[in-house]
């Protein structure tokens, strides 16, 4: 057993020093474009005016039809899939096995990963609607750049599998990688249950290399820990303190709240991130620290 897990610590490492380079890329991924008309203009905003450079559309949420029309001021916005099988309406038939007592999905980030692993079952729902949403922004145009999840979903190592499989069905390129650690110790202490969930991500992210390939192109994710809880002097070290390679950065800014409270409790933090997004100060940092801004589709590029 200890042979095992020593082999499989060393893989990882050798994982990260191939992904490594002296060149810093930095994606800023905008998650929930289409939960409502305001996140969705926020996002734009963010881009047009701010760092973000990519963005993930939520297919099932109501206002996702709508909100595509905004992504034509936005060329340059990287766009892919943000699947959801924790909140919201289905798309396709077999993921009503994942409705509640009423007509939409409503799993915690640990509901859904408790859900499946007592039920096994419920991943070929999970995998069905999944390429539901896939083949819902294929149909309006897009080809996705990547694929990420609401509430962490495919962290878990039955989905990232399925979500995998479907990347390459659809040719897909990129798949989010769960990993962050933030150099240094003098960072802002985070909320409890964030630092827990950033804790199970570190433990379920250290295999996703070996289980996605070349899918995996980034040394991990930012911006779990202090999910809704960062303004514009965090984003500065972040960008200070980047590693070398290629980063993600999780953000989630939004110019209204326009949504009920029990939909998100990220609310007032989406007007606080979109500001810390555009700040001036933040945009100097990454000319002065020569960071490189790219989105997942400019990854096969560089």
């Amino acid at each position: 057993m200890r042979v095992t897990v020593v082999y499989l610590l060393a893989v990882i490492i050798i994982i990260d020093w191939m992904n490594d380079s002296s060149k810093r890329q930095l994606i800023v991924n905008a998650d929930d474009f289409g939960f409502s008309l305001g996140i969705s203009e926020g996002i734009v905003q963010a881009h047009r005016e701010g760092i973000v450079s990519s963005t993930t559309v939520a297919a099932n949420m109501p206002a996702a039809e709508d909100s595509l029309a905004l992504l034509a001021d936005a060329p340059e916005l990287g766009v892919g899939v943000h699947l959801n099988v924790s909140q919201g309406p289905v798309l396709s038939e077999a993921g009503r096995r994942l409705l509640g007592d009423g007509d939409e999905m409503n799993f915690t980030a640990h509901g859904i990963i408790r859900a499946c692993a007592l039920h096994p079952s419920l991943l070929d729902a999970v995998e069905a609607e999944c390429e539901a949403q896939i083949q819902w922004l294929l149909g309006h145009g897009f080809t996705p750049t990547h694929l990420d999840s609401h509430r962490h979903a495919h962290g878990y190592w039955p989905i990232f599998r399925r979500v995998v499989k479907l990347a390459k069905r659809y040719t897909i390129p990129f798949v989010r990688r769960h990993r962050e650690r933030l150099p240094g110790s003098d960072w802002p202490k985070p909320a409890k249950k964030q630092k827990r969930t950033q804790r199970i991500l570190n433990l379920l992210g250290a295999l996703q290399p070996m289980l996605g390939g070349e899918l995996i192109a980034t040394t991990g994710t930012w911006g779990v820990a202090h999910t809704g809880d960062y303004d514009a002097a965090w984003l500065e070290k972040v960008i200070q303190r980047l590693p070398a390679g290629v980063t993600e950065l999780m953000t989630h800014p939004g110019k209204a709240c326009d949504l009920p409270n029990e939909t998100s409790r990220l609310r007032e933090s989406r007007l606080a991130e979109l500001q810390a997004l555009c700040d001036d100060g933040v945009r100097q940092a990454l000319n002065e620290e020569s960071i490189e801004l790219i989105h997942y589709g400019q990854l096969q590029n560089t």
